[in-house]
């Protein structure tokens, strides 16, 4: 557990009063459009109880808090959630809770029926990410979904995450599938997400005669990864 804390906090440091939330909040549109590999799953979870995982500045809670009778709101930086208190203000439904920053306390066992996360979870290393997809099983209720975009990049395991293409963590889809098997968690579907021109930057590697092991070639950054639990 020791371990786990020190890893949570590599992550969550960085994110400390970041000027990233108010560069990314302008094209937060992009994720909603039909033509984005997001909202077309997104509309396959029953969002009657939704949660959504490290919320940041809430550029994605204000679109899920017009669509679900119920939103929570969760993320390790109490920063973030004071200013999702602030932006949301007025909108019922809406609860707001700072975690552990690798589970979903203090949820009850079964009581979401949906749980997402978009633009987070690439940047957290491979025990917290299995730590969220086992408390996943015990906070879905049966049939209840997931949507995760994580990272699909087998980082070098002696660097900071920083230093990785776009800050990804290291994590893998191979990782993901075992981390879901272990929860008891079916995967509906997994899909791979070019992110900041990194497909591009291979394809035009590739054409140069670059070897694919180059570091700077980088195919499938994410993935976009939609889980189920069981009904039975």
């Amino acid at each position: 557990m020791d371990t786990l804390k020190q890893s949570v906090e590599v992550v969550a440091e960085a994110w400390k009063g970041s000027p990233y939330y108010d560069a990314a909040d302008p094209y937060t549109y992009v994720w909603w459009e039909d033509d984005f590999p997001f909202h077309p799953r997104f509309r396959q979870l029953d969002l009657t109880a939704t949660l959504e995982l490290a919320c940041g500045h809430g550029r994605h809670s204000e679109r899920a808090a017009a669509l679900a009778p119920r939103l929570v709101l969760m993320d390790i930086l109490q920063e973030n959630i004071d200013f999702c208190r602030t932006r949301l203000a007025g909108r019922p439904g809406i609860e707001f809770h700072r975690n552990t920053g690798y589970d979903f306390a203090p949820i009850g066992d079964g009581e979401m029926t949906a749980v997402f996360s978009y633009d987070s979870m690439v940047h957290f290393s491979p025990d917290i990410v299995r730590s969220y997809i086992l408390d996943t099983a015990r906070i879905l209720a049966p049939g209840g979904r997931a949507l995760y975009q994580h990272s699909n990049y087998d980082a070098p395991t002696d660097r900071h995450y920083g230093q990785n293409p776009h800050a990804r963590n290291r994590m893998t889809e191979a990782m993901l599938r075992g981390f879901a098997a272990e929860a008891g968690l079916e995967i509906l579907s997994t899909r791979a997400l070019p992110w900041g021109g990194v497909e591009d930057l291979r394809n035009a590697s590739l054409q140069a005669g670059t070897p694919p092991s180059s570091p700077e070639v980088v195919p499938d950054l994410d993935r976009l990864t939609l889980l189920q639990k069981p009904a039975r």
